[in-house]
């Protein structure tokens, strides 16, 4: 069976974590939820402290079957889903097999990745050697890969932590997790007639999310590391909607970074680049008034507006 961590208490939630992780994932948002929930996180087959699974068995289709055991061995007629990733993929293959054990169902950071990425699956699928396997993701370049896909290329103390987690783990696992999604990633999720809520993170560089938003279809300013480093956001939007079944929208002022103040004096120093955008936007020409122009180091020098004198012409007598 599936190894699983019992924390809180209350209706029973199910936490779900993403590819090559383990359900130390959740170290910042279970705080936030167990107050509320008994939360059930699992360790997908073949990770962890999870058993391995058979090689010539769909990856998906053993997850949604050793869920359901978990299930079925805590005595829980009926529970909530929190997923995460790819644990996301995970989780919509147990909702399609066993609907009847969902309450509701939310998906985080929900994997339907961008084309360029799905790309590199369909070249990861191909046929590779163990060994050169483990060289890619291993040191730098898996270091490399976290950074870019999690982090967004920002330094982070978890990068490492997420590495030395993935590292870890049996290569052929982390290689069929990724290759074996529904169309290697670029298939819609399909979940059947449950209430259902997909938290996008607005800074994602992996996730292709939505144009247009649905009715439960959430933002979030986050990257792929949500869980981690925007843990109070996503229980914002997570804890009304298994409550109360309420969609919570971040609103767009916590979204949006806050601005610093325009310089307009150029006795305190050179303007910043995006201050001389704002000045020239606010400065916009308009009838009857001055023109200015932005010279260097941030001065402002206005000129009428004339048209500038014509050259004086000479006649021979």
């Amino acid at each position: 069976m599936l190894r699983y961590r019992l924390e809180g208490s209350g209706p029973p939630l199910l936490l779900i974590h993403g590819w090559g992780v383990t359900f130390a994932i959740w170290q910042n948002l279970a705080p936030l939820l167990k107050s509320h929930f008994q939360l059930i996180m699992i360790e997908l087959p073949g990770l962890a402290g999870s058993p391995h699974v058979a090689a010539d068995e769909p990856y998906y289709q053993i997850c949604a079957e050793a869920i359901e055991e978990v299930r079925q061995a805590l005595g829980i007629e009926q529970w909530a889903m929190l997923a995460y990733s790819s644990g996301t993929r995970a989780a919509e293959a147990y909702v399609k097999r066993y609907p009847q054990s969902v309450s509701q169902a939310i998906f985080l950071c929900p994997t339907y990745i961008l084309e360029i990425w799905a790309l590199f699956v369909r070249l990861l699928d191909a046929p590779h050697s163990p060994a050169l396997m483990q060289w890619f993701f291993s040191d730098w370049r898996l270091h490399s890969l976290v950074r870019a896909l999690g982090f967004n290329w920002q330094r982070h103390q978890y990068t490492r932590v997420w590495q030395n987690e993935i590292e870890l783990q049996p290569i052929d696992i982390l290689v069929r997790s990724l290759c074996e999604m529904p169309g290697q990633g670029r298939t819609p999720f399909y979940v059947p007639s449950i209430p259902t809520l997909f938290i996008w993170s607005g800074r994602d560089a992996l996730i292709a999310r939505p144009r247009h938003l649905g009715p439960h279809d959430v933002v979030i300013p986050a990257n792929h590391s949500a869980p981690m480093l925007a843990a109070p956001y996503v229980a914002e939007v997570v804890l009304p909607f298994l409550t109360e079944g309420r969609v919570v929208n971040i609103s767009k002022i916590k979204a949006r970074r806050p601005r610093r103040p325009l310089r307009l004096d150029a006795s305190q120093g050179k303007l910043r680049p995006t201050e001389r955008k704002q000045l020239i936007n606010s400065m916009a020409k308009k009838p009857g008034q001055r023109r200015f122009t932005l010279k260097r180091y941030g001065r402002l020098q206005s000129s009428k507006n004339q048209m500038p004198p014509r050259r004086s012409r000479s006649y021979r007598d």
